[in-house]
């Protein structure tokens, strides 16, 4: 499948019912790396209306699957860690971008790091992620994810 039809979209309808909710946009897409952005929204907020770490850790893991998809691998893939540091707060209404990188794809494990930031290239979270080869199917992105 090729990836870049997606960039520079909003991802409503893809194989994530998750990653959906998020209302991301795909930023850039290549072998091993993928960036994805998106403003926070009042339902993504703690109480004291910054993005939720659930929230953040959704986002992170949302940029890994796009990475780890571009690999064009013939294995499915789920996650056995993810180790998010939060260093900075951003509050709703303000847009930040994640982006991905894998370190290293081996037969059965793949290693990534995840960084978040804001529009002013602060650094707001770091992660570091394994994801295991799996027998499990997934489902496919959807055309309508790019109409």
């Amino acid at each position: 499948m090729d990836l870049q039809q997606f960039v520079g979209k909003e991802i409503n309808n893809s194989a994530s019912p998750a990653g959906n909710w998020l209302h991301h946009t795909l930023d850039h897409i290549e072998k091993g790396k993928a960036t994805i952005s998106l403003t926070v929204r009042p339902e993504m907020a703690n109480p004291y209306g910054n993005i939720h770490g659930g929230m953040m850790s959704l986002l992170i893991d949302e940029c890994i699957g796009w990475a780890v998809l571009s690999l064009q691998s013939e294995n499915n893939y789920t996650s056995l860690n993810l180790n998010v540091d939060f260093l900075y707060s951003i509050k709703v209404g303000e847009r930040l971008r994640a982006t991905t990188t894998v370190v290293r794809a081996g037969k059965k494990i793949v290693n990534v790091d995840c960084h978040v930031y804001d529009m002013q290239d602060r650094l707001l979270a770091k992660c570091t992620s394994n994801l295991i080869a799996t027998g499990m199917q997934k489902r496919l992105i959807e055309q309508e994810a790019i109409d």
